[in-house]
């Protein structure tokens, strides 16, 4: 299936590290970088030019080393996106084999992610455990929209529900993509939102499109039980060839 490299649930932690970390990602990304700390990591994403989210999740550290935790399927695209910028500043990506994130329960080098307040610590890959739930899976629990792959570099943050999250901030300074998210936001122009729904059947896939009974959406994640969809309706039932789902009543 040509998808299936995305349904990988792994989390992924990068880092930047370098005299100018910081204010280097402060230009790049919608949260307030001047914010972060070492054990509390604040929710964000990465957007384009076109205020399209390129990339997403948390990220905490210090002013000479920041890390960001992002889907697997992001993390090649993300890395030559910073890279076009980075040759002007003095940090570079760290390379090296990408620890997974989990769920921790004890653990030296903890983070708590807002603003769920989770516990999560960074793994080898080798030790991924089956004993907690895939932080990717409890995200689209709480309805926070992870994007892949197949569904990056489309929607702008208020589609994929990030402002409930205080994904942006809309008081720093500028950053790629600013004006058109600041003008989605304050001009009302969203006509697409997130919206988490029950499925029965197969499981919806990311960048799954749904078009049915006047709704144009598209699957941004899913779990074993809910989906997370950006769509132009809330029709309470949608099928497709192998799904039915059923809207969650509190969006």
């Amino acid at each position: 299936m040509a998808f299936s490299t995305e349904q990988n649930d792994d989390l992924i932690l990068q880092t930047l590290s370098g005299p100018d970390a910081a204010n280097f990602l402060q230009g790049y990304v919608t949260c307030d970088v001047e914010t972060v700390t070492l054990h509390a990591a604040m929710p964000m994403a990465f957007t384009s030019l076109q205020g399209r989210v390129i990339a997403n999740g948390w990220m905490f550290g210090s002013p000479a080393e920041v890390s960001f935790i992002v889907h697997r399927s992001v993390v090649e695209s993300l890395d030559a996106h910073l890279s076009k910028y980075l040759v002007f500043s003095k940090s570079t990506i760290v390379e090296g084999a990408k620890s997974v994130i989990q769920f921790s329960a004890s653990g030296s080098n903890r983070v708590t992610l807002k603003p769920f307040d989770w516990i999560v610590e960074a793994f080898p890959h080798h030790s991924k455990s089956r004993e907690q739930p895939p932080l990717a899976d409890v995200a689209v629990t709480n309805e926070f929209a992870i994007v892949t792959k197949s569904t990056a570099d489309r929607f702008l943050p208020q589609m994929l529900g990030l402002t409930a999250f205080e994904t942006v901030s809309f008081s720093k300074g500028c950053y790629l993509g600013q004006e058109i998210v600041a003008r989605a936001e304050h001009r009302g122009v969203v006509k697409r939102r997130l919206r988490q729904y029950l499925w029965v059947g197969e499981k919806p896939h990311p960048g799954q499109d749904i078009n049915e009974s006047g709704t144009n959406g598209t699957v941004i994640t899913a779990n074993d039980v809910y989906a997370l969809i950006v769509s132009n309706s809330d029709n309470a039932i949608l099928n497709t060839a192998h799904c039915e789902l059923t809207l969650v009543q509190n969006n």
